[in-house]
């Protein structure tokens, strides 16, 4: 009996999760999000009117390049597509795309939140994190 209360209580703990990880309005993606890895610096603005504002800051040369341009967020697929002008600062194999602020692109990325915290995934292993 205490086994099947434990199984139980462990089923609904990691649906409870898994549900709460699930992103259904928009509205909880507007604000500030930062990512800090390897070469970079990175701040992205997601704002209210669908406009988001990126900027980089290589830490090499500490250069800081910044583009605006449009995003949406679909709730089936839990990606934000970032429809022009994003600076896609990694390569494929996470090194330096020197053309990153020539060649602005679209790009889509998945969202996921764990206990609260919003991420957005541009490279493997790779976050956006929301600041609080």
């Amino acid at each position: 009996m205490g086994s099947n209360y434990l199984r139980l209580s462990l089923v609904i703990f990691f649906i409870t999760s898994f549900i709460s990880c699930v992103i259904k309005d928009e509205s909880n993606l507007y604000g500030t999000y930062v990512a800090d890895y390897d070469i970079a610096k990175e701040k992205l603005i997601l704002n209210k009117n669908g406009t988001f504002i990126q900027e980089v800051m290589l830490k090499v040369t500490s250069k800081v390049d910044t583009t605006k341009g449009a995003w949406v967020y679909d709730p089936n697929t839990r990606y934000v597509k970032f429809t022009n002008n994003y600076m896609q600062v990694l390569n494929g194999f996470k090194q330096l795309n020197p053309e990153y602020s020539k060649n602005l692109t679209s790009a889509s990325f998945p969202v996921n939140s764990f206990w609260g915290n919003i991420m957005i995934e541009f490279a493997e292993g790779v976050f956006y994190e929301k600041a609080q």
